[in-house]
C-alpha cells in the first residue's frame, strides 16, 4: 500500500509534563560516537537494572526462578508483487526490496512477521505462587493454566497486542522476578515508551538525565501514561489484516511529487516553496491537507489487486523500528535527533536551510527510503481531532510543511 506520511501529536503527560518541558530544553547534542551496537547495550542494561530482569530475549539463569522470554513470527520471503506491472529493482529483505511499476514509480517493502507470539518458560526451586503478564499500556494479559502452578509454566501462545515493553512478574519461595520483553515487531500502535525513557534519548533531548526527562514519575509509570495516549487511535481492520497475511507493506521510495495530476513516488526535480506555488510536473508536492493527501493518495491506482493510501500510524511506527532493527539508524538518531539523516536547517549534510528535492541526498536513504527524518511534516491516515488531522509527531522531527508519502496494500 502507498503511505502518506505525515503527524504531529502532542506526546505530553498533561499539560507539563514529559515532552512539553524536554522539548523547551535545547535541541542541540554532541553526535554520540559509539556505535549502534553501544548504544543499544547501554539501553538494554538500564532497562535490566530497573526491572531486575533481562531484556526478554536470552535465558536469565539468576538465582531459583529461570526465564525465558521472547517472541517469534514467520517471516514472508520473497516479497509479494502488488500486481504484474511491478517489477523488482533491488536490495533484500533486509536492506530495503525496491519494485518498480509500469511509470517509474518506486517503492520499498516493510517486512512485518505474521503470527507472533509471546513465548513464556519459567522453572523454579520452588512451587511457582503467581506468574503475570501486563502490556505496554500496564494492562494484564490473561494467562491460560496460570490458576494451578507446579515447578515449571511455560505457554508459547500469548497475543501480543501492541509494539512496547511487556513485563513478566513471577513469584515463587518468597522471591519475585521482574523480566522485561521488548516488542517493536508488530504492525501495530507503538508506545514507544521503552525508546524515548533512557538515558541517551533523555541526553540527546536536552534534559541533563533520565530523572530530569520523568519530571518526577517513575520509570514504570512513564511507560504506562505513554502507552495511554494512543488508547484512542484505531487502525482499520482491513489494512491489519492484509499486512499480516501478506507478512508487511510497501512504502514509497521517494516524498510525493505532482504528475499530470496525480501523485508520484520518484525523484523530485523541483521544490513547491508556497502554497500558492502552481504545481508542475516533477514538483515536490507540499502543502496539502490530510483530507486532499489520503484522498489523493487513494486515487494513485485503481486496482482491484491491491490499494493505495496514506500510511497508518502503525505503518509508520512500524518502518522506523524496522530501520533500527536493521540497523540502518540508531535509537538515539530516530528519538533523540535526526539531523544526521533528515534535511534541516541545523543538518550535518546539505549545508542549506531551504527544503530539498526528494532523493537527492544519499545521506537521506536509509535501507532505500528516502526522506523519512526532516524536510516535511507528513501526514498519515488517522484523525487526532478536528483541529489536528495529522497523528504521527512520533519518532522524528520535521519542518512544519504538509506531504504525502504513500503505502501500497494487498486486497
Amino acid at each position: 500500500m502507498l503511505i502518506l506520511a505525515a503527524v504531529a501529536i502532542n506526546l505530553t503527560i498533561g499539560n507539563n509534563g514529559i515532552f512539553t518541558r524536554a522539548q523547551n530544553a535545547t535541541k542541540k547534542w554532541e553526535e554520540a560516537s559509539k556505535n549502534e551496537q553501544d548504544e543499544m547495550d547501554k539501553v538494554s542494561n538500564f532497562l535490566d537494572e530497573y526491572m531486575n530482569g533481562n531484556s526478554g530475549e536470552e535465558d536469565d539463569n539468576k538465582g531459583p526462578i529461570k526465564v525465558t522470554l521472547k517472541i517469534e513470527g514467520e517471516k514472508v520471503t520473497p516479497p509479494p508483487l502488488p500486481s504484474s506491472d511491478f517489477t523488482y529493482v533491488e536490495g533484500t529483505i533486509d536492506t530495503g526490496y525496491v519494485i518498480q511499476d509500469g511509470e517509474g514509480n518506486q517503492f520499498v517493502w516493510v517486512p512485518v512477521d505474521k503470527n507472533q507470539k509471546i513465548k513464556i518458560n519459567v522453572t523454579s526451586e520452588e512451587k511457582i505462587d503467581s506468574i503475570s503478564l501486563t502490556d505496554p499500556y500496564g494492562d494484564e494479559i490473561q494467562l491460560a493454566n496460570a490458576d494451578n502452578l507446579g515447578t515449571t509454566y511455560n505457554n508459547e501462545n500469548v497475543e501480543p497486542t501492541i509494539n512496547g515493553p511487556y513485563r513478566l512478574t513471577v513469584t515463587a519461595g518468597g522471591e519475585t522476578k521482574k523480566v522485561f520483553l521488548n516488542v517493536h515487531s508488530l504492525y501495530a500502535l507503538d508506545t514507544a515508551a521503552d525508546w524515548f525513557f533512557t538515558e541517551e534519548v533523555a541526553n540527546a533531548q536536552g534534559a541533563p538525565s533520565l530523572d530530569d526527562l520523568l519530571m518526577g514519575y517513575t520509570l514504570e509509570q512513564a511507560y504506562i501514561e505513554y502507552g495511554k495516549t494512543f488508547k484512542e487511535f484505531s487502525e482499520t481492520e482491513d489494512y491489519k489484516q492484509s499486512v499480516n497475511e501478506n507478512g508487511g507493506f510497501y512504502i514509497a521510495r521517494y516524498e510525493a511529487s505532482y504528475e499530470k495530476g496525480k501523485v508520484a513516488s520518484k525523484v523530485s526535480t523541483s521544490t513547491r516553496k508556497y502554497d500558492t506555488t502552481p504545481l508542475e510536473d516533477g514538483m515536490l508536492w507540499n502543502d496539502i491537507s490530510q483530507t486532499d493527501a489520503l484522498a489523493k493518495a487513494n486515487e494513485m491506482y485503481t486496482s482491484e489487486e491491491f490499494t493505495s493510501s496514506l500510511p497508518t500510524g502503525a505503518a509508520w511506527d512500524r518502518t522506523l523500528s524496522w530501520l533500527e532493527e536493521t540497523g540502518a539508524v540508531s535509537i538515539v538518531e530516530i528519538v533523540g535527533d535526526s539531523k544526521t539523516w533528515g534535511n534541516y536547517e541545523d543538518d550535518t549534510f546539505s549545508n542549506t536551510p531551504e527544503l530539498i528535492n526528494t532523493g537527492k541526498y544519499s545521506q537521506t536513504e536509509k535501507n532505500h527510503i528516502y526522506d523519512l527524518a526532516g524536510n516535511l511534516l507528513e501526514r498519515t491516515t488517522e484523525v487526532y481531532s478536528t483541529s489536528c488531522v495529522s497523528r504521527r509527531w512520533l519518532h522524528l522531527r520535521f519542518r512544519f510543511s504538509d506531504f504525502i508519502v504513500v503505502s501500497l496494500q494487498q486486497l
